[in-house]
């Protein structure tokens, strides 16, 4: 199998993460896919069946929603090496566009939001792996999806990131030498994506693609690359699934993926590919550790792949297929494999069916010499009772055989199931909604047993849950009213992962904030305390200013909510889709500044509110093709002037089109003409100064072709885009009276100073995620901003607005901490007349020390803090500088 094939695996083969609940299958055959042929699946789809009563169909528009960002202007997977080079180099010194004037710090939500959804069990972020210290119980390792490797020392109490400075922070597995817990080995990619091209895979996500194996020495303070690396152009060759080590000689490691098998002696130092076929798992021996069990897989829209179960008893040097009768193309996808610790001849095999649902159970109890296929007479791979088609399993999958008992046996996908007579019959022990009493969040991807405790360990899209006994129940039992008996407690809280799509705040001192979050519903900050509300995937929303709690929030194609008290107790749904017209995936809602009762949200027309969203109306038809606005921007003076931006569609030969009304959205005039209008317009900014600037940015990989301005109200574009490097631009903003132009990038924050032609990287602190929104509250002098797996963060405006590159301050500073104490020492003192004031900031963003400036050198105690990250910040005129620093107790 040539590497560079899975560069063109078929989108659909993670479609059937959802979609295949109802039978979509769309075999395109060999060749990349594209947006056209995307959207005439699509198509055919949903000309014949009724979507009101079919399962997971969000996940069809997701797609081409992604697809549409990350275009190359043709319709086809765009090339983002230029995205990777620029975040590996993003850390230099000697980046001569890099400033230091933004400083971020984290907001939140590090725990996890109170439950206001009613319906929804909520959670904090996707977690795809866990990792334990062989000698300590109290220390843990969670690989997060999008949101890097966190170490707690705590057993869960509190959570430290390790990754925020690698290349990419996304995490698939992790591996811990039993002899030196020091030494720390991880896969760096996202494999639960594998199937789709990096191009296809926005969803305001970083993109799923890897590096290969990274190792530390220091229990995961720093690290290297190890001699199995990739790069961005390997697509989907560069995703490895696990990393096993033998631990009776830790210089022998084994790392399996989509390119196969590689063997190292040497500690990681250099590799050898033993096997280049499509791996999807692997396993070890409890007791001998030169014998692995590996799995073989197939993608059914590509037809790529093999499916089937190896053995080796040299620690992967050769391996031996086994006789497993599974078919190894047409019927099975993914196969995931799991061994008894207490008699290691028992092997299970579930295995997933070409819509994503369950196949069958394969077992062994003599070692892999044969095997049994069993049907266990329901689906437990889809989402409800286990008599449907479909579900996730190429995307979510878990099984686990008990520490104790081979007879009890876990598996499941969307939901959790547990059967007691070694894997012949099932009953659930979770569900994703709350209609049966308390339970985990949806979509499994990692269940284990701790081996010095015992304890269950379960990762899924919502967080780590973790319980003492796993017990199930009847459907009728749960029906009857009988909650869930396992009892789970999630150790979620402390670490900062969310993925959101959107921000907003009520614009006052003491701030709210209001972010839509990726299947973990709509969180509502109070100030104080966090709260998921309105359910479905987080969306738009917005926060009035006038009155503290109304606000509007939405989920996915323009549901929009009403509530009186930040969706906390007061719900209602929105009457604003007046024509019951086509929402956008991101359906945008802008407010009026200079009248803020004033609403404007964009379905196929604009609809208007003038009393905060209590009543709607549409003023005026935008004509032209009924494709969804995708983005709004109102006239910082004038409530009159209204542009939005339509999504393009390929299938129908529909452009991207900018439209600019004069009067409050009556009339439109189509200003579109010398933009590029084969690329996603992904939002509006008009300038605060001045009225007839505009300007318009584009998410796709297409070199040069980011920001657009007009001088002369749309009719005439400027490209501005400069040195933007070639990675999608999510929204733009003008700093308060200025026009200074912020940039929320797939590769961070950038700034575009009135005058200049270089726009600078702004991004100095933020992890190395999406961001998705840009929030500016004045009264607050912050600037806020949303990311995709890391939360929220923010930064001073008033150091942005006063600081230019020429005029910042930036000295040579000397952080040095202990075990109780942390200071600085500065050598350049010119400086000091420009600092002021010291603050020690949590990971919630609470100022829990603050001291003024004195002298050149400065030191205090850190006894009184727990374990956790935290930020030391200097600021002053026009300045402002943050040390991140970890305390483990």
């Amino acid at each position: 199998m040539k590497k560079f094939i899975w560069c063109f695996i078929a989108l659909y083969a993670c479609l059937y993460c959802g979609l295949n609940a109802q039978n979509f299958k769309y075999n395109i055959g060999d060749g990349p896919i594209s947006l056209p042929r995307l959207q005439q699946a699509l198509k055919q789809y949903t000309d014949t069946t009724p979507l009101k009563e079919a399962k997971h169909w969000k996940y069809l528009k997701r797609w081409e929603h992604e697809l549409s960002m990350h275009a190359n202007g043709k319709g086809n997977p765009g090339d983002a090496a230029d995205m990777f080079r620029y975040m590996s180099r993003r850390n230099s010194q000697n980046n001569l566009s890099k400033s230091f004037n933004a400083n971020w710090f984290p907001v939140g939500p590090d725990v996890i939001p109170a439950n206001f959804t009613g319906y929804l069990e909520n959670g904090i972020g996707r977690v795809n792996c866990i990792g334990f210290d062989p000698v300590d119980a109290q220390v843990l390792y969670a690989g997060i999806a999008q949101g890097g490797l966190w170490k707690t020392t705590n057993g869960g109490q509190t959570w430290t990131p390790l990754t925020d400075d690698l290349p990419i922070t996304r995490i698939s597995d992790i591996c811990i030498n039993p002899n030196n817990p020091q030494e720390i080995y991880i896969s760096l990619c996202d494999f639960e994506y594998v199937g789709i091209g990096l191009d296809l895979d926005n969803r305001k996500r970083y993109p799923h693609y890897g590096l290969g194996v990274y190792k530390s020495t220091d229990g995961g303070a720093s690290w290297n690359p190890t001699g199995l690396g990739f790069t961005l152009q390997d697509g989907d060759a560069s995703l490895i699934r696990r990393i096993l080590i033998n631990p009776s000689n830790t210089n022998e490691l084994l790392a399996c993926g989509v390119s196969g098998t590689y063997k190292s002696t040497d500690a990681g130092s250099t590799w050898e590919q033993i096997v280049d076929n499509f791996y999807w798992d692997l396993i070890s021996h409890p007791t001998q550790g030169n014998t692995l069990y590996a799995a073989g897989g197939w993608l059914y829209n590509a037809n790529q792949g093999y499916a089937a179960i190896y053995r080796s008893d040299d620690f992967g040097s050769t391996w031996t297929e086994l006789n497993t009768g599974i078919p190894p193309t047409g019927e099975v996808q993914r196969i995931k494999l799991a061994i008894s610790e207490s008699n290691p001849n028992i092997i299970q095999a579930i295995t997933v069916d070409t819509q994503s649902g369950l196949y069958g159970f394969y077992k062994s109890t003599d070692g892999g010499n044969s095997w049994n296929f069993n049907y266990p007479g329901l689906n437990i791979l889809e989402a409800f009772e286990g008599n449907g088609s479909g579900g996730q399993g190429t995307y979510d999958l878990v099984l686990h055989i008990d520490n104790d008992n081979p007879q009890k046996v876990y598996a499941g996908g969307v939901n959790l199931w547990m059967s007691e007579d070694g894997g012949e019959t099932f009953n659930p022990a979770s569900h994703w909604t709350l209609y049966y009493g308390p339970t985990v969040h949806a979509d499994m991807h990692y269940l284990t047993q701790h081996p010095l405790t015992n304890d269950y360990y379960l990762c899924n899209d919502g967080s780590i849950y973790r319980t003492n006994l796993i017990e199930s129940q009847t459907w009728e039992s749960a029906q009857n009213g009988n909650p869930w008996p396992s009892q789970w407690e999630n150790i979620g809280n402390g670490m900062q992962v969310t993925s959101f799509y959107r921000l907003s705040s009520d614009k006052q001192q003491y701030y709210q904030l209001l972010a839509g979050a990726q299947d973990n519903a709509t969180s509502y900050f109070s100030g104080t305390d966090w709260y998921a509300v309105f359910g479905g995937d987080g969306m738009d929303n917005w926060m009035s200013e006038q009155v503290p709690g109304i606000a509007l929030g939405s989920s996915q194609f323009g549901n929009f909510y009403w509530t009186s008290d930040g969706g906390i107790s007061d719900v209602q749904g929105s009457t604003a889709n007046v024509n019951n017209e086509t929402g956008d995936w991101t359906t945008p809602i802008e407010q009026c500044p200079v009248t803020p009762n004033s609403l404007y949200i964009g379905f196929e027309n604009v609809s208007v509110s003038y009393d905060e969203g209590m009543f709607w109306e549409v003023p005026g038809s935008i004509g032209g093709a009924s494709t969804p606005l995708n983005s709004i921007a109102v006239a910082p003076d004038n409530c009159d002037i209204v542009y939005v931006t339509k999504r393009l569609n390929y299938l129908q030969d529909i452009p991207s089109r900018v439209y600019r009304s004069i009067n409050g959205t009556q009339t439109w005039q189509n200003v579109t003409n010398g933009l590029p209008d084969s690329l996603f317009y992904s939002s509006l900014a008009i300038s605060p100064l001045n009225n007839s600037t505009v300007v318009l940015s584009i998410a796709a990989f297409s070199p040069g072709l980011k920001v657009f301005r007009s001088s002369n109200s749309g009719q005439n574009w400027q490209n501005i885009s400069y040195n933007l490097p070639d990675v999608p631009v999510n929204m733009l903003k003008f700093l308060p009276g200025t026009n200074d132009l912020l940039a929320a990038t797939d590769a961070g924050i950038f700034i575009l100073r009135n005058g200049s032609s270089l726009w600078v990287d702004e991004s100095f602190g933020l992890p190395n995620v999406i961001v998705s929104d840009i929030e500016i509250n004045e009264a607050a002098n912050k600037i806020f901003v949303s990311t995709f797996g890391r939360g929220i963060w923010a930064s001073d405006l008033d150091v942005l607005l006063s600081a230019t590159k020429l005029e910042k301050c930036e000295p040579e500073i000397s952080f040095t901490q202990n075990a109780d104490q942390i200071g600085f020492n500065m050598s350049d003192a010119p400086c000091m007349t420009k600092l002021s004031v010291i603050e020690i900031i949590d990971i919630k963003g609470r100022v829990v020390q603050r001291s003024s400036v004195q002298g050149t050198t400065w030191s205090a105690s850190t006894s009184s803090l727990n374990s956790g990250l935290y930020f030391l910040r200097l600021s002053g005129d026009n300045y402002s500088k943050v040390q991140k620093f970890a305390i483990v107790r």
